[in-house]
């Protein structure tokens, strides 16, 4: 499979993932960046009506962790053997689980101040369990500032890209979480990572 196309709006979301695996693998794609103007246009010739999709020559992919996996699997960053792929895809199912809660409950909400409130009551929740239950993970499937393993995955890259978003909002919260920091910190110093970040529109 020689050509990637991703598909997806001008701005990180769910998309950025894929984006940040394809980065520190090196393997080439194109990113496809699409306005919301652009989109209503485009929409129904999209797998699900929705963004992300990958193009993989002639074929469709939607779902983004679905893409994520593959892309993963791709480049070697889903893990080493079949129990470290299990034990990555266990990580990333715990860090989906309070970024889906946002999408659904706090991301929507238009009110300025609601919207404000939702996500000061988010963070007290379901940010800190999430990030508790990240760290027991990383205790016992990680080492050396990684998730899993000795080595990147992409387990490492949700989390840095879940983290990155919290501190936007709250530059302190990862101070609380010293395990779940050392990994962010370790994919932050990543040259691939930190090229991404710095040339992302």
């Amino acid at each position: 499979m020689s050509s990637y196309k991703l598909k997806n709006f001008n701005l990180r979301g769910r998309g950025e993932i894929i984006r940040l695996i394809f980065a520190v693998s090196g393997k080439q794609y194109s990113d496809d960046r699409i306005d919301f103007e652009q989109w209503w246009a485009q929409k129904n010739r999209a797998p699900l009506g929705q963004l992300p999709y990958l193009k993989i020559g002639s074929v469709e992919l939607p779902q983004s962790m679905a893409i994520a996996r593959f892309v993963a699997r791709e480049t070697g960053l889903s893990g080493k053997d079949s129990l470290e792929q299990t034990q990555v895809d266990a990580v990333v199912e715990t860090i989906m689980e309070p970024v889906n809660y946002f999408y659904s409950f706090v991301f929507s909400i238009e009110d300025p101040d609601e919207k404000d409130e939702a996500f000061r009551d988010f963070l007290e929740k379901q940010g800190k369990n999430g990030a508790k239950n990240v760290e027991k993970l990383i205790e016992i499937y990680g080492s050396n500032g990684y998730s899993v393993g000795d080595s990147l995955t992409w387990a490492d890259l949700a989390i840095f890209d879940t983290v990155y978003s919290l501190l936007i909002k709250h530059p302190k919260f990862s101070q609380s979480f010293p395990v779940l920091n050392r990994v962010y910190e370790n994919v932050k110093a990543n040259p691939s990572v930190a090229n991404c970040v710095k040339n992302r529109p």
